[in-house]
């Protein structure tokens, strides 16, 4: 009994584990596309600024609120902007760096009240005016009275985005108006305070030579202060503060009341030097917007500007992570949460992922707090969640693959052979089998030993020599061995080729109409045909009829090519005997045949040496002849020795210069005189001298010429055989060489030498040379190229030989 083969649905940790990170990370990526899963992830970046640590009050950033008690004091607004004056010479008698005025100006009053407004502005010196963008249909911009404009230091949009959850989390950090591009005021406040140009690239927002971090996906053309040509959408994310409160500790920001510099009292130190806002603070103006920082009540527009304003000034943006960052991360967490659920399967382990995304999540305040750079979380929190369920589905699913696969595989072998059909599974071993891992086990068992027998029938099916395809019913193919893959390739035809389809290509008779006659069960006979230049013996047979699969119907086409070559090699063994060696013989026989009649005659002499001359010629066949059998059959080897080319020319003349004289045919010799010694076996080489111009001689006209030159070309030296002929075609001179290979022109009782250019290009290859065939209208050549591996110094022939 053959070795076990592996259990098929049997997969690796590595398979499962590459295979459960797909999944997950599939699904995550489609979870991502919807709401929940981006508001999570933003909600849990929100928290950052609740979990870090409280920051210092800024000692760069003050604001000046028009709260509650100013209104008491002054009364409701809008106040006369002859009070808004005032306010704004208080707090630039505080020597401030900048001062914001939040606070839109679209509409005239009257016209004293507007030139004293514009007056403060003009004294003070570095006021930015606000503009926003109106909420109407029109979405016309909200723009401060020119009058206002042309005495202010510069003018700042206050628009902020809102997101689907209703928070503001990020500022635009230019707005596009109908007179060019605007800052926001925030950044325009931090221009006019340093007195730094500023510029943004694709990298963020420079002030001077400090870069702080913009939120966008496409780079803006750098353009100049307040001048853009090209502006793409790029956000400058806050960086929120805790909200500040009335009377708390520690506030975010140094407030006064617009009311206490109204009042004419002490000087306020907390303006002096820092940038400073002037905005609504009071509970009952509508002036307030919902952040992730927010208490009970939204926050004052004029804050959200000093939170980002503080993040300009100390360099610090708050940006998102990059993308592929980001997908790194979730790349890293996916493969990790995976091995160890996989490692350790059940539910005990759900808590593994979660304490994992709790440390990435704790890892991430880190870098939100000291390099201000923001991760999203919601992701990482799915994938944590959904690690250990898929992890179940999986090996649910593995089960069920693993069931499914050896129940198939039962039941296809089962059926297949005849004698397996009245098997039966050990009934009591399957009552047994309660647990899923014992069915597995019983299953895997029962699998394992019928496919050894199914692949020991294999293995004797693929070793056969002859080419086997077993078709259903309908004639589709169901199986065929390697054999018959090599034979369909030799035919080109398709391996799987439906068993009607054959019939028409075989071409014989009694496999034209095999559809009908496999209804009629009227088989063909066995049957040899021709097809690719082989010879082959066809069969059809009927297998066993099985109710479940129908007819089935199985082919073996043996190949006879081995036995035709065979006989082939018999005739021309009779065609040598016959043909070569009676043309001597008779010249032989006729001559002694003329000593003996007439002894004294004058032609006896010359009888004599014709006598010998063919005597030498039918030894030098025969010699020759079983040479190249007995090489062909491995009992001779190679001979090496020194070899003068001019001398076995010139036996190779002597030898064909009676075949030629009785075609007609004369042979031109022509020798280069530097021809060199060769190292080779000198029988070998003449006999393939002898073949290629016997076989020049023998397809040539009448009264035509064939030449043999020889000459040297670098380390070789090169025998071309040339004679006049029909231009043979590429498909035939590529099969010039092959055994037993004869033109379909050329008739089987054309006289040979009987070696065959199979034996010749054998003879040139043992010597490491070359030989090729060329064919054009001049005639046919056959070039011989044998390598000089020796003997340079030794004797060169002197004369080339002159022409018979």
């Amino acid at each position: 009994m053959s070795k076990s083969s592996p259990e098929p649905g049997k997969r690796s940790m590595a398979a499962r584990w590459l295979t459960l990170n797909v999944l997950l990370l599939a699904l995550v990526g489609l979870l991502s596309l919807t709401y929940p899963v981006d508001e999570l992830g933003r909600r849990l970046s929100d928290a950052y600024f609740r979990l870090r640590s409280r920051p210092a009050t800024s000692e760069s950033v003050a604001l000046v609120l028009i709260d509650d008690t100013s209104l008491e004091k002054i009364g409701r607004w809008p106040w006369p902007r002859t009070e808004l004056a005032r306010l704004v010479r208080a707090v630039s008698q505080q020597q401030p760096a900048a001062i914001g005025l939040d606070i839109l100006l679209p509409e005239p009053s009257d016209a004293a009240s507007d030139r004293e407004l514009a007056g403060a502005i003009q004294a003070a010196g570095n006021v930015v005016l606000a503009a926003k963008l109106g909420s109407g249909t029109d979405k016309l911009w909200m723009d401060p009275l020119p009058l206002f404009r042309a005495h202010a230091a510069g003018l700042g949009h206050v628009q902020a985005v809102v997101d689907t959850d209703g928070l503001a989390r990020r500022v635009p950090l230019i707005e596009l108006g109908a007179d060019g591009s605007r800052w926001a005021l925030a950044v325009q406040m931090t221009q006019v305070a340093t007195g730094k140009p500023i510029h943004v690239d694709n990298r963020g927002l420079w002030i001077g030579d400090r870069l702080v971090y913009v939120e966008g996906s496409e780079p803006a053309a750098s353009a100049e202060t307040q001048r853009w040509a090209v502006v793409s959408r790029q956000f400058l994310i806050v960086d929120y503060r805790k909200q500040f409160t009335p009377g708390q500790a520690g506030p975010p920001f140094p407030v006064v009341s617009a009311a206490a510099l109204l009042s004419g009292g002490k000087s306020t130190p907390e303006l002096r030097g820092k940038l400073v806002l002037i905005g609504f603070g009071a509970s009952d103006l509508s002036d307030r917007i919902a952040t992730p920082v927010s208490g009970p009540l939204p926050m004052p527009g004029v804050e959200v500007h000093a939170n980002v304003l503080q993040g300009l000034l100390t360099g610090r943006g708050i940006h998102s992570a990059r993308f592929r960052v980001q997908l790194a991360g979730l790349l890293a967490f996916s493969l990790i949460s995976t091995w160890v659920v996989l490692r350790w399967p059940g539910w005990s382990v759900a808590w593994i992922p979660l304490a994992l995304w709790l440390a990435c999540y704790l890892a991430g305040l880190w870098m939100f707090t000291h390099r201000g750079m923001r991760f999203d979380f919601g992701p990482l929190f799915f994938a944590a969640i959904f690690a250990v369920p898929l992890a179940q589905l999986e090996n649910l699913a593995l089960v069920n693959r693993s069931l499914n696969r050896g129940l198939q595989q039962l039941r296809g072998t089962l059926v297949a052979p005849t004698e397996f059909k009245t098997f039966q599974p050990d009934r009591s071993a399957q009552d047994d089998a309660t647990d899923l891992q014992q069915k597995l086990d019983l299953i895997q068992s029962l699998q394992s030993e019928l496919a050894s027998s199914y692949m020991f029938r294999q293995k004797l099916l693929e070793s056969m020599h002859e080419a086997l395809a077993v078709f259903d019913g309908g004639g589709k193919n169901q199986f065929r061995n390697p054999y018959w893959e090599r034979f369909c390739e030799r035919q080109g035809w398709s391996p799987v080729i439906e068993l009607a389809d054959l019939g028409r290509r075989v071409g014989h008779p009694a496999w034209t109409d095999l559809a009908d006659r496999m209804r009629e069960g009227n088989l063909p006979p066995e049957s040899e045909v021709f097809l690719g230049g082989g010879f082959w013996q066809m069969r059809l047979l009927r297998l066993n009829f099985d109710p479940q699969t129908g007819p089935q119907w199985m082919v073996v086409v043996t190949d006879l090519t081995s036995r035709l070559e065979r006989d082939r090699a018999r005739a021309e063994a009779l065609r040598f005997v016959t043909h070569e060696l009676r043309t001597p013989l008779v010249s032989i026989q006729g001559f002694a045949e003329y000593l003996l009649r007439y002894r004294q005659a004058a032609g006896s002499e010359e009888a004599a040496a014709t006598i010998f001359r063919e005597s030498q010629r039918l030894v030098s066949l025969i010699n020759t002849y079983l040479d190249v059998l007995r090489f062909d059959a491995g009992a001779r080897a190679l001979r090496r020795e020194r070899i003068v080319v001019a001398e076995m020319v010139a036996q190779v003349e002597r030898v064909m210069a009676p075949i030629a004289d009785a075609s007609e045919i004369r042979i031109q010799i022509g020798l280069s005189p530097d021809l060199p010694i060769l190292d080779g076996d000198s029988p070998m080489l003449t006999g393939v001298l002898l073949n290629l111009l016997n076989n020049a001689v023998k397809y040539s006209p009448s009264r035509s010429e064939v030449s043999l030159q020889v000459r040297r070309e670098d380390t070789c030296v090169v025998f071309e055989v040339c004679n006049p002929g029909a231009p043979i075609p590429p498909e035939r001179l590529s099969r010039l060489f092959e055994p037993f290979y004869r033109a379909p022109e050329q008739e089987p009782t054309t006289p040979g030498w009987g070696l065959g250019l199979t034996f010749v290009k054998r003879i040139v290859e043992e010597h490491k040379g070359t030989i090729e065939a060329t064919s054009d209208e001049n005639g046919i050549r056959v070039r011989v190229r044998i390598p000089v591996a020796g003997y340079e110094g030794g004797p060169r022939a002197e004369t080339a030989h002159g022409s018979r």
